[in-house]
Parts: structure tokens; C-alpha cells; sequence
């Protein structure tokens, strides 16, 4: 069959003061109708631009020269006007986009919003757009009648992104981009997205480009995979041949990268040393070069041109392709801490959080929500506690009140020889903060984008422990930042500067500054890609394990968190409903919740041979075969 979508050696280029650079070059990629691509990949790695090259977005956002062709059904995108662009979107390519509250206009009701969304394209004579809202709305599992009369604030994440997917769909597209529209949700919501996302495709006989850095969603859902390096595609082909027999380096040190489900005890995850490599830096041979055990002489002088591998329609671009599945890593027995034997550094007794809320938008009346209900929990000295659930389920909440960051309604929280109670903090404040200190979400959002790396460090020095001796802060700072794996030269740089795991690091060592008992960490990995997240996981377990620091580790990853935490909590509806160790709850998982988590966790059941019971510290990539 012919492709719905054939892009043939697509480069693009931003205009600078200095020259031209390649965002991505020689992308050829296909895709028929009823198929989905994912683009996977590091961040930087060009997936995002090759999308919004489809759709022709980014010149609305910089200066930026398109070579190469894009057809949809024979007609070549990057030759049209903005006129004739500007009428293919939405009506013959929609697009649903990671930050559906940022994509939603936050003044206009939904329905106001799909309405707009209409043109009319395919519809039948008697239809009208407030009628394809409404059964769209339906069709994505919405309420619509309400919906369609509430701001995009008034809605959960998961609605959102529903809103979205109905959006995209009104004007008919036979071409769907979705951009890391699940990276944010938690593993039910992204579930049921997935799930969505596919029906609908089915249903419309659409094509679809998936982009994500998560390679166990892409196994999911794709057809066809294409992994992105460094502005290159390095790998493409059957989601089924990629993901079990690799070719690229890179691709398999991608999926040696991802928790096998089943694992636990671990006391390290793999990674990927160093970092891909900016735009703006020339390299004459294979840009994974430097960060491959196995790269040669010719990988950094030659570059490895796309060529078919196998017999599966596969191509690759390396000089020394790999093969055959990934290898689980080796077990190893499990050590974890004794949480009865060790001291307490937590316990919340019978503790409850209660918020009043409006009934409705514009009511009076307010009725009680308990983000927190009657949970009581003991942390011990040294123990990586986990605690998952979904959003809404009281997690973040309870972090909050850990931290002293928010007061309980009814119950006491003991934080070491502290006490928090609804009369407030039992207790000095400033040695309270010396022994609890919380790492948030969004490094971004927590770091103040006009400070340097040393002074975001130094200050719990100088507030907290009463520092103020230059030459003893900087050495101070630079110790902090090699135990957190940050090199010294980067002092100097500010927050934007630093790539996500580079500014969650320098959190991380503001957080151990003052050298605390326990720290709060609110889902300090999710948006970070896998091998990113491997290296600030490696460093919180190390700060466990070696400054024997308590940590209470909230996330929605439940693959990670059994694989490396000491006991998990299991949440929904402010209620602490399983307390166990993750082999308990991997082998008899007692409440209907936690299995339902389990089984809509995405996982590489077909990359990995089997659950395995640990897994270790493994080197970037395997030997050569």
C-alpha cells in the first residue's frame, strides 16, 4: 500500500547570528494509514521538531529553512503557503500536545473551544458542531453534557487530555501527532489514554505518531518504532523487531535502561553515561560515539549511513550492530533495610487533611474532602520508603504535611524528636528544616532562575547552618556537587543553562546541604527520560545507603519504585489501603487497588525474559557479539 505519510530526508535548519544548525537531518520515515510510529528517544534528540515539522509549527516559533520532502496522500507539506498549511491542520493532520492545560485556552468553556475546532469537512449534510462535541465528548468517555460547560481548570489531567484527543478528532484528520501526551499521568489514567487513543485510531482509520521517551508505552501501541538520536533517526522498523533483537548501541543501552517488571532489591539502575550531544556541536562520525564502549576509530571519523538490516524491513545506522534480544541484568540478592530493628524517623498516627470545597463553580455551599484520611505509617533511620497511587490520591498531600510544608486537621506527625500537629510545630523551626528537607517535581519551578548553581546550594548553608566564610561555602558547594555527580565548572551556571537531570542534581544537593534525617521527594523523576531518571535514582539510593538519610519517595512509576524501595505504600482516596516489601506485592498483592495498578503498569514483558528478582549496577552497554 502506499504511505499516508512519507518523509524523505528531512533536515531543518535554525537561523542563528553565528550560522545555520541542523535541528534534525536526513530523516526518512514512512507510515499507512491505520499505523502508529513512535518516536522515541532522549530529550534533544530531535523527536518533538521532526513532529512539529509535519505540521509546520515551528516556523511560528523561530527561523527556521525545511530541506527535504513531507507528502500526505502525495501532496509535499514543506512547499505550501501558510494559507494552504493553515487549512490542513486540524482538518487533515490534529494534534494533541504533552501540556493539555497549556494547550486549552483557560477562558473559554470546552465546548466553546471544540466548536471552534470545526470546520465542517466530511460532514454530514444535518450535522452541526455542537453536535459532533457532544459525541465526540461521548466517544472519548466524558460526560459531555457537563463538560462542555466547564473551563479546562475545572478538569483532571486525564480529562484534559481527553478534551484534547476530542479536539484533535473534530475536524476529521486522517493524520493524529501525539507529543508525550501520557508523560504526566499516572499509570491508569495512561492507561486508559493508550487504550483511548487506540480505539479511536481503529475506529477513524487514522495514522498516528506517538512521541515518547517511555520505550515501555511505545511497546504498547506502536507498529513501527524510530529511535532518535542527536537530531538522527538511528533505528527504525517493526515495534516487535526493535524492541527483541536492537541493532543500534544506543537503542539497547535504551532498553537495558528500563526496570524489568518483577524486579526488586536493587541497589543501582543502569544508565548511559554522559549526555546527547548539543546541535550546535560538530561531530564528523556517529554522534552516540562518545557515549559507546564499542565505538572505533571509523565510528568517529565516518558517519554510518541508515542502511536495512535483517529481514523484517529494519534499518539501522551503525557501524557494528548489536543482536538478538537484550539480556536481563544478573540477579543478585536483595538487600533492604530492617525497618522494625532501626529507629523510627517517622510516624504519623491516625493523621487527616480536610479541605472545604465548592460544591459546584459559583456555589456556596462547601462540603468536607479528606486529601488525607485516618493514615497512620512508620518510617525507619535508613529505609527508602515508596508510596504510588494515582493522582488525587493523597500523595502529594501527605509529602506536604511531612515536610511541614501544610498542617494536619486531625492526628500528630513525629518527625524525629519533632512534632507536627494541627496547632502547628512542635519545636525550633530553623533545626526542623535541618532535619527534613523535601525535593520537588519541577526542578525548573523550584530553582530561581536568576541564581547561580553555588548560591541555590550555598544558601541552606548560610540560613541553616549559619556558613558565612566565602572560601568555606565554595568548598562546601563543590563537595555537595561531586557527591551528586555535578562537576565544579558548572557553579557558575544558572537553571536554564543545565539540562532536567542536571537541575534535579543541583535540587539534590540543595536538599543535603544541611545534612538532613529525611527527605521528601514528590515525583522527582517523572519527567525526566529513562536514563536520566537511572542517574538520579543511582544518587538517592547512594545518599541512603551511605548517609543513611530516610527517604519518602513519591512517584506514580510503579516498576521503579518496587525495584528500588525498602517497603511500598499503596494509596487511592487519601487511605493507605497495602503497606508491604515489593516482593509481597509482586508475588500476593492483597487489595483489588494494588492489582489493578499492576496491571495497567506498561512493561518490556517481550524484551525481558521473565521477572527477574534484582537487579544490578550494569556498564552503558553489553560486550560485542
Amino acid at each position: 500500500m502506499p504511505a499516508l505519510l512519507d518523509i524523505d530526508d528531512l533536515s531543518v535548519h535554525l537561523a542563528r547570528a553565528e550560522g545555520e544548525v541542523a535541528l534534525v537531518q536526513g530523516v526518512s520515515l514512512a507510515l499507512q494509514s491505520g499505523q502508529t510510529l513512535c518516536i522515541v528517544g532522549e530529550s534533544g534528540s530531535g523527536k518533538t521538531v521532526t513532529a512539529m515539522s509535519v505540521i509546520r509549527l515551528l516556523e511560528f516559533a523561530a527561523p527556521v529553512r525545511m530541506q527535504g520532502s513531507i507528502r500526505l496522500d502525495g501532496l509535499d507539506l514543506v512547499g505550501l503557503t501558510p494559507e494552504a498549511m493553515r487549512a490542513l491542520r486540524g482538518r487533515r493532520i490534529g494534534m494533541v500536545f504533552q501540556e493539555a492545560l497549556d494547550s486549552l485556552n483557560p477562558a473559554l468553556r470546552i465546548g466553546r473551544q471544540l466548536v471552534e475546532a470545526w470546520n465542517g469537512a466530511g460532514a454530514a449534510a444535518d450535522e452541526r458542531p455542537v453536535q459532533r462535541a457532544l459525541a465526540l465528548l461521548t466517544e472519548v468517555g466524558l460526560p459531555a453534557e457537563r463538560v462542555m460547560g466547564m473551563y479546562p481548570h475545572q478538569l483532571s489531567g486525564g480529562m484534559q487530555q481527553r478534551v484534547m484527543i476530542a479536539l484533535a478528532l473534530m475536524g476529521r484528520p486522517t493524520l493524529l501527532i501525539a507529543d508525550e501526551p501520557t508523560t504526566a499521568l499516572d499509570v491508569t489514567t495512561q492507561a486508559e489514554i493508550l487504550a483511548l487513543l487506540a480505539r479511536v485510531q481503529r475506529e477513524h482509520h487514522m495514522a498516528c505518531i506517538f512521541i515518547t521517551h517511555d520505550i515501555a508505552v511505545a511497546a504498547q501501541i506502536a507498529d513501527r518504532i524510530a529511535v532518535m538520536y542527536s537530531g538522527r533517526v538511528v533505528e527504525e522498523g517493526p515495534a516487535t523487531e526493535v524492541l527483541h533483537s536492537p541493532r543500534h548501541r544506543y537503542t539497547r543501552a535504551l532498553l537495558r535502561c528500563v526496570p524489568p517488571a518483577g524486579c526488586f532489591g536493587v541497589r543501582s539502575l543502569p544508565t548511559i553515561a554522559g549526555r546527547v550531544p548539543s546541535v550546535m556541536q560538530l561531530m564528523p562520525g556517529c554522534r552516540f560515539a562518545e557515549r559507546c564502549a564499542q565505538a572505533s576509530t571509523r565510528c568517529r571519523a565516518e558517519l554510518p549511513p541508515m542502511a536495512p538490516i535483517g529481514a523484517a524491513g529494519a534499518r539501522v545506522a551503525c557501524w557494528h550492530p548489536g543482536g538478538g534480544p537484550v539480556q536481563a541484568p544478573p540477579q543478585e540478592e536483595a538487600v533492604t533495610a530492617d525497618s522494625e530493628a532501626a529507629p523510627a524517623v517517622l510516624e504519623i498516627d491516625d493523621v487527616s487533611r480536610i479541605y472545604r470545597v465548592r460544591e459546584r463553580a459559583g456555589a456556596l455551599r462547601r462540603r468536607a474532602v479528606a486529601a488525607v484520611d485516618a493514615l497512620s505509617l512508620t518510617v525507619a533511620r535508613g529505609e527508602f520508603f515508596g508510596l504510588v497511587g494515582e493522582s488525587g490520591s493523597g500523595k502529594s498531600t501527605l509529602g506536604r504535611l511531612v515536610a511541614g510544608l501544610d498542617r494536619p486537621t486531625h492526628g500528630v506527625l513525629r518527625v524525629g524528636d519533632f512534632e507536627l500537629s494541627p496547632a502547628g510545630l512542635v519545636g525550633e523551626e530553623r533545626a526542623f528544616r535541618r532535619f527534613v528537607q523535601p525535593i520537588f517535581q519541577d526542578p525548573r519551578s523550584a530553582l530561581d532562575p536568576r541564581h547561580t548553581v553555588a548560591r541555590i546550594i550555598a544558601e541552606p548553608l548560610r540560613e541553616l547552618l549559619g556558613l558565612r566564610e566565602a572560601d568555606v561555602l565554595r568548598e562546601r558547594v563543590h563537595a555537595l556537587m561531586a557527591e551528586v555527580g555535578l562537576p565544579p565548572a558548572l557553579d557558575s551556571a544558572i537553571a536554564a543553562q543545565l539540562s532536567g537531570g542536571q537541575q534535579q542534581r543541583v535540587a539534590i544537593a540543595r536538599a543535603i546541604a544541611p545534612a538532613p534525617a529525611l527527605i521528601v521527594a514528590d515525583e522527582p523523576t517523572s519527567a525526566l527520560d529513562v536514563s536520566v531518571q537511572g542517574q538520579v535514582m543511582n544518587v538517592l539510593l547512594a545518599l541512603c545507603r551511605t548517609r543513611g538519610i530516610s527517604f519518602v519517595f513519591i512517584t506514580h512509576n510503579l516498576n521503579l519504585v518496587l525495584a528500588v524501595a525498602d517497603r511500598v505504600g499503596v494509596m487511592q482516596g487519601g487511605r493507605l489501603l497495602e503497606l508491604a516489601t515489593p516482593a509481597e506485592i509482586l508475588a500476593t498483592p492483597r487489595h483489588a487497588y494494588t492489582r489493578r495498578l499492576l496491571a495497567a503498569n506498561p512493561v518490556l514483558s517481550h524484551v525481558h525474559a521473565g521477572p527477574v528478582q534484582a537487579m544490578s549496577s550494569m556498564p552503558m552497554n553489553e560486550a560485542p557479539q
